[in-house]
């Protein structure tokens, strides 16, 4: 199947100064831009003269051009980023001068930051910014490290063993956490810098109904983009190589166990620790066998903890999290399931 000729646009709020930065965008890669030079409220764009412009897919904003002050600015970028599916990149050519809101945009979920005063770099951070995936969360985390932006910050660079790891992630039963944890686990990849993307292999079709809902995400065919990780159904054609593919198998039967033990390098078991699941971990965790690097049990009560632990070892305890793509909260738990496969 041809791919569909796909009509790309940019938005550019630039100072007068830095009007012809992204020319090159035009000139070299046929890329529509609009560009509105001066000085601007971003807080009074977003809010008046954005729903006009929702059609671009990309918003560069030069923060030379804005008199907003901080709190104003990240006022609006959360609105925007709440009201709007369009990628925000900001251009901040005074990085060291800036931690503290590079910090904030970070935050906020931002990670499409250039700042290189060589133009040569400019333009790759620029490419960069604007490819399927964007700049992770990671990448500018290292670069502000790099340019000692923020000299207190841990950064550990990670490789791993082979391309293309394989981890399923299956459900005891039903509701029990599978689907939250198989995009967390997919989101912390990427933000540690993996490449990643997470497959539906399941039957539910919940993936469909996330562009509905969610701002920001963007599809292409039938791949979904979101926070610099790929989301794709089984059907879904992708020749692309990743660091991780991050099955989630839905709810665990003999198939499963099959496929797991056949194709996948790993399977992470979820569950909750109640007593009608006993035996059908007890089972699970013999038939996956060496493949199960992880046992994830959700909603589990205080109370319960030490009674859960007992009765099946090795285990780990997700936080709650109702954010599907928050990489963050359980960190600790992903860190432990990835061990085994960086260098």
């Amino acid at each position: 199947m041809s791919r569909k000729e796909v009509l790309v646009m940019l938005l550019y709020l630039s100072s007068n100064e830095n009007i012809n930065m992204i020319d090159f965008l035009h000139d070299e890669h046929g890329m529509i831009i609009k560009k509105l030079s001066g000085t601007f409220s971003l807080k009074q764009f977003v809010l008046s003269d954005m729903r006009s412009l929702e059609h671009f897919n990309y918003v560069l904003i030069d923060l030379k051009a804005l008199k907003d002050t901080e709190d104003e600015m990240m006022e609006a970028v959360i609105g925007f980023r709440k009201m709007f599916s369009s990628r925000m990149i900001v251009y901040i050519e005074a990085i060291k001068e800036q931690e503290k809101l590079i910090l904030q945009l970070i935050e906020a979920g931002i990670y499409n930051i250039v700042s290189s005063a060589d133009v040569a770099s400019l333009k790759e951070e620029v490419l960069k910014a604007i490819s399927d995936l964007g700049i992770s969360k990671r990448e500018i985390q290292s670069k502000l490290i790099q340019e000692d932006v923020t000299a207190n910050s841990t950064f550990t660079s990670y490789s791993f063993l082979k391309k293309n790891i394989k981890i399923a992630v299956t459900g005891v039963q039903h509701r029990v956490g599978t689907t939250t944890m198989a995009i967390n686990l997919a989101n912390y990849l990427s933000n540690i810098g993996a490449k990643v993307c997470y497959v539906e292999a399941n039957e539910h079709n919940h993936l469909s109904k996330l562009p509905e809902f969610y701002q920001g995400m963007t599809t292409k065919e039938d791949i979904i983009l979101y926070n610099g990780v790929k989301y794709l159904s089984l059907h879904s054609e992708c020749h692309d190589e990743f660091d991780f593919i991050i099955y989630d198998m839905g709810v665990v039967n003999n198939r499963i166990i099959g496929v797991i033990r056949k194709n996948c390098d790993a399977a992470i078991l979820c569950a909750t620790g109640k007593p009608y699941e006993i035996n059908d971990i007890a089972n699970i965790d013999n038939l996956i066998d060496e493949k199960l690097i992880g046992k994830v049990f959700s909603f589990a009560a205080e109370s319960d903890k030490r009674k859960i632990e007992k009765q099946y070892g090795s285990i780990s305890f997700s936080n709650y999290t109702p954010d599907y793509f928050d990489g963050d909260t359980n960190e600790e738990v992903w860190e432990d399931v990835i061990t085994r496969f960086i260098k």
